[in-house]
């Protein structure tokens, strides 16, 4: 394979990933509020392919809380190592939704295409 392709692969995997993990910790916080090494584990143990370092969730979370989609709420169970819980929003339901939707769509028509090429 050239470097190129090798190169066209990994900046398609990186695409695909950064869309499918903001749908995937939305998924997850509409299970339960989470904090945000929580996340990290768990899109580790449910999908390996999303596992994330914390440094690049805590800035995703952020941006999904400053849009709205998120509230976040500081807990001191232990005063030493206070933990901050994220929660769906009202807007994050409903984008959680829309996005499940549009996600559904897009396996539909892409298995039906991948289906039809040969290796």
């Amino acid at each position: 394979m050239s470097k190129q392709a090798e190169e066209e692969i990994v900046r398609w995997t990186k695409e695909i990933k950064r869309g499918a993990v903001t749908l995937a910790i939305l998924a997850l916080l509409a299970r339960s509020r989470a904090y945000g090494y929580e996340l990290v584990k768990d899109l580790g143990e449910k999908a390996p392919f999303l596992a994330l370092e914390q440094g690049t969730v805590y800035p995703l979370l952020r941006r999904m809380e400053k849009r709205h989609l998120l509230e976040a709420e500081w807990v001191y169970d232990d005063p030493a190592k206070p933990k901050k819980y994220y929660a769906l929003t009202d807007a994050g339901r409903t984008a959680l939704g829309e996005m499940r939707r549009i996600w559904s769509e897009m396996s539909d028509g892409m298995a039906t295409i991948i289906g039809e090429v040969s290796t």
